[in-house]
């Protein structure tokens, strides 16, 4: 049979909308769930679009000025949706598998060595050994970013600027 003359293969435009709608309401509906247990246990909702593949875990405390910061540190390199979580909340591993990130950023070293500790079979690459601010291969399919702390950057310059070198490095890795 001529090649014009065969049924096509794979998904057409129509039915690859269809699963890529399916898969984002099922990441939303897991997510809100996530959430609304996070709130029942006293933390913040988590902020952002779940499924545009940037999730930010920030270590704890959070609070408010830290994360008003953050939204403006997001928006400043033009990813205002990203989804933003926390470490500390015991359902950070579920997050991270609701989520299916491309780029996974910790926020501080209480990030970091939660991420580490999820025991992630496919990561490549603790955070904990990565350089603040350098992008490096989390997992065949994820870049992962280490971030120092965003709290004391809010009162200190110098802690200021060594963040916001770091935070940078996002600006040329949204997926």
């Amino acid at each position: 049979m001529p090649p014009e003359a065969r049924p096509p293969t794979g998904r057409t435009g129509k039915a690859r909308d269809a699963a890529a709608e399916d898969y984002r309401r099922k990441t939303e509906h897991e997510v809100s769930s996530l959430s609304r247990r996070l709130k029942e246990a006293g933390y913040p909702a988590p902020l952002g679009e779940p499924t545009n593949g940037v999730v930010l875990v920030v270590e704890q405390p959070v609070g408010p000025r830290v994360l008003d910061a953050l939204s403006a540190s997001l928006l400043a390199v033009g990813l205002p949706e990203a989804y933003v979580t926390y470490a500390s909340t015991g359902l950070l591993k579920e997050e991270l598998l609701a989520t299916d990130p491309q780029l996974l950023v910790a926020v501080g070293p209480g990030a970091a060595r939660e991420l580490d500790e999820l025991d992630h079979p496919f990561a490549r690459r603790p955070f904990a050994e990565a350089d603040e601010g350098v992008p490096f291969a989390w997992t065949r399919g994820a870049v992962g970013l280490r971030l120092p702390p965003l709290a004391p950057a809010l009162d200190h310059n110098e802690s200021k600027r060594r963040f916001w070198r770091c935070f940078l490095a996002l600006k040329n890795l949204a997926p």
